[in-house]
């Protein structure tokens, strides 16, 4: 699988200063994190972050140049207002829940210089805290590209898939 030559090169939550885990995690009051969901959290920095972006894209339509397909279902989710609501925030972790992906599938979110590996629960759980610091999006697939999940600065979470 393209993804599996990556994975000596993350680094685990519990290795990462705050300065680093700052970089794509921002909201204080989910920390410090359960060790067991801190275990479920690896972070891929620099070119190697880069390199593993790009390959992960191939083959996403809207991403991919290579591709001229598009997906046949997208769902959004508008933001705004949301973020300092914890009644909206639980709404939106409902919505990504209904997306229907398990929660145990391991989950890449594609920042601009990194890349963190997680399961689709965390996504769900800490979506606001993964959200927060998001320059121009920040993209969530798993290893099937099947659907992939936008997080965009513009307050929208995008959810495209094939069906």
């Amino acid at each position: 699988m393209w993804y599996t030559e990556y994975e000596k090169y993350f680094h685990p939550w519990n290795q990462l200063s705050e300065e680093q885990r700052q970089l794509f995690f921002n909201r204080a009051e989910y920390l410090p994190l359960p060790a067991d969901h801190a275990d479920r959290i690896r972070v891929l920095k620099g070119a190697a972050a880069r390199e593993f972006a790009k390959q992960a894209l191939l083959d996403i339509p809207g991403y991919s140049s290579s591709i001229s397909s598009e997906f046949r279902k997208e769902d959004s989710m508008p933001l705004s207002e949301v973020w300092n609501d914890q009644q909206k925030i639980q709404q939106v972790r409902d919505w990504l829940h209904r997306r229907g992906i398990s929660y145990s599938t391991l989950v890449y979110l594609l920042y601009d210089d990194l890349v963190v590996a997680t399961d689709w629960k965390m996504v769900v759980k800490y979506w606001d805290a993964f959200a927060w610091a998001v320059g121009v999006e920040m993209l969530a697939l798993d290893s099937t590209k099947t659907w992939v999940c936008s997080f965009h600065h513009e307050d929208v979470i995008t959810f495209s898939s094939h069906g």
